[in-house]
């Protein structure tokens, strides 16, 4: 039996509070298809391969890619914005920290304080993007360097 997802849990304390929150994963491995109907078969080989019900209706989107590519990345992003509400949608990339990254993903406002840490020893160094700013949630948002 696999762990769940940190991202299930807290959605699922969310949900809690608020029974009307939509939750949707996306994700390639089947295993998660036990979610039922808050889990999405997703390829980012095909970004918009999605049902229509789940374009532009979701406020806020943690987009996590699967892979560390600029190639992945843009298809990424390609779904981000089919799924993404045109109005007020917040928006967090949570992807390896490159300098491109600004070029690659047009809606990314800034880069938040916070600094995630994985369990397994992976040696890049992972960031949190943001579409909004944050104000003091996540730490902020770091100064950029003159």
């Amino acid at each position: 039996m696999h762990k769940k997802p940190l991202a299930k849990e807290r959605t699922e304390q969310l949900e809690k509070k608020d029974p009307s929150l939509q939750v949707q994963l996306l994700e390639y491995d089947m295993r998660f298809e036990r979610y039922g109907s808050e889990f999405t078969y997703y390829d980012y080989n095909e970004p918009e391969d999605l049902p229509l019900d789940l374009k532009h209706c979701f406020n806020i989107i943690v987009a996590d890619p699967p892979y560390l590519s600029k190639e992945c990345l843009e298809r990424v992003t390609q779904t981000v914005s089919f799924m993404a509400s045109p109005v007020d949608s917040l928006l967090l990339l949570l992807t390896e920290m490159c300098k491109d990254i600004w070029r690659l993903s047009y809606w990314v406002f800034g880069l938040a304080c916070l600094k995630p840490h994985h369990s397994s020893k992976l040696g890049n160094e992972f960031r949190l993007f943001v579409s909004y700013d944050p104000g003091t949630r996540l730490g902020g948002l770091e100064e950029e360097d003159n």
